[in-house]
C-alpha cells in the first residue's frame, strides 16, 4: 500500500518522465552521431525508432495491436526478423505494463485470470507452429478475418447489441489469444473483439483485455527463448524509450476519447491488424 502511494506522489511521477526524457534523449543522440558518422546499420535503427515510436502511439490508444503496426513496417524496413522479434516482444511488454499500471485501479485480476491460464496454455503452441511450420497460410486467414471484422463493425454498429459473457467464453477468447500470439505476436485480437461484444465502456474493456495481452507478452517471449528461436542481444533496449514515449502519447490521447470513438479506434486497429498480417503472408 505505501509502495503504491509511493509511485502515485506527483514528484515520483515527474522524475520518472524526466529520467524516461533523459534516456530518450540519450538514444537520440547516439542515433544521430551514428547517422553523422556513417555507422553500419546506424540509419536503419534511426528508421527503426520511428517505427516503434509512431506505432506505441497509434496502438496505445486502443491498447493492442503494436506488434502489428510495427512488424509490417520493420518487415518493409528488411530489419533481421529475429531482431525484429525481439525489438517488438520488449518494446510491446514495455507499453502494455505502463498501461496497466496506468489503469489498475479499474483491473479486476479475478475475472482475467481464467483467461490468463488459458491463454498460457496455448502459447507454446503457438510458438511451436511459428517456428516449426510456414505460417502464411494461417497469417492470411487470420488476416482476411480481422479486417473483415473490423470493417463489418464499421458498418454496422448501430444494430449491434451487447452480449452476456459466460466464464467459459472468456476461457475460449483467452486460448484463441494465447494461440495467435505465439505465432504472430498479436494475442488481443480475439479477447478484444470479445470485450467489444459485451458492449462495455472503454475502461472495463482495456481494464480486461491490457493485462491478458501483458501476461501473453511475457509468455511468449519466454517460450521464443526456450525454443531457441530467438536470443536477446541488448541491442533492443535502445528503442525501449521511443515505444514508452508512444505509450505516454496514445494513453493521453484515450483519456479523451467517448466511448464510441474508443470502439471505432478499435475497430481501425482490427484492420491495420488484420493488413498487416496479410502483408507479411504475401
Amino acid at each position: 500500500m505505501h509502495a503504491a502511494m509511493l509511485f502515485d506522489h506527483p514528484l515520483v511521477i515527474r522524475a520518472g518522465y524526466v529520467a524516461l526524457a533523459g534516456w530518450m534523449f540519450l538514444g537520440f543522440d547516439d542515433l544521430v552521431r551514428g547517422v553523422a558518422e556513417h555507422r553500419p546499420g546506424a540509419r536503419l535503427a534511426a528508421a527503426a525508432a520511428i517505427v516503434i515510436l509512431l506505432s506505441a502511439l497509434v496502438a496505445s490508444v486502443a491498447g493492442f495491436a503494436f506488434c502489428a503496426l510495427a512488424g509490417s513496417a520493420l518487415a518493409w524496413l528488411e530489419i533481421d526478423p529475429v531482431d525484429a522479434v525481439q525489438t517488438m516482444v520488449i518494446c510491446s511488454i514495455a507499453t502494455q505494463s505502463y498501461a496497466v499500471w496506468t489503469i489498475r485501479a479499474a483491473i479486476d485480476w479475478r475475472a482475467v485470470l481464467p483467461m490468463i491460464v488459458a491463454g498460457s496454455m496455448t502459447v507454446p503452441i503457438g510458438v511451436w507452429l511459428l517456428v516449426h511450420s510456414n505460417p502464411a497460410i494461417y497469417g492470411t486467414g487470420l488476416g482476411l478475418f480481422l479486417t473483415a471484422y473490423g470493417a463489418l463493425y464499421v458498418v454496422q454498429r448501430r444494430a449491434q447489441r451487447p452480449i452476456e459473457g459466460r466464464r467459459w467464453h472468456d476461457v475460449v477468447a483467452g486460448a484463441l489469444g494465447g494461440l495467435t500470439g505465439g505465432l504472430s505476436g498479436i494475442p488481443g485480437a480475439f479477447v478484444t473483439i470479445w470485450c467489444a461484444m459485451r458492449g462495455w465502456d472503454k475502461l472495463r474493456q482495456r481494464a480486461f483485455y491490457q493485462p491478458y495481452i501483458l501476461a501473453m507478452q511475457v509468455l511468449t517471449g519466454g517460450a521464443l527463448l526456450l525454443s531457441h528461436a530467438s536470443g536477446p542481444s541488448g541491442r533492443e533496449l535502445q528503442y525501449v524509450p521511443f515505444a514508452l514515449l508512444g505509450a505516454i502519447g496514445g494513453m493521453a490521447v484515450f483519456h479523451r476519447l467517448t466511448n464510441r470513438q474508443f470502439q471505432m479506434a478499435v475497430s481501425a486497429l482490427l484492420v491495420v491488424s488484420g493488413l498487416g498480417l496479410l502483408s507479411r503472408a504475401i
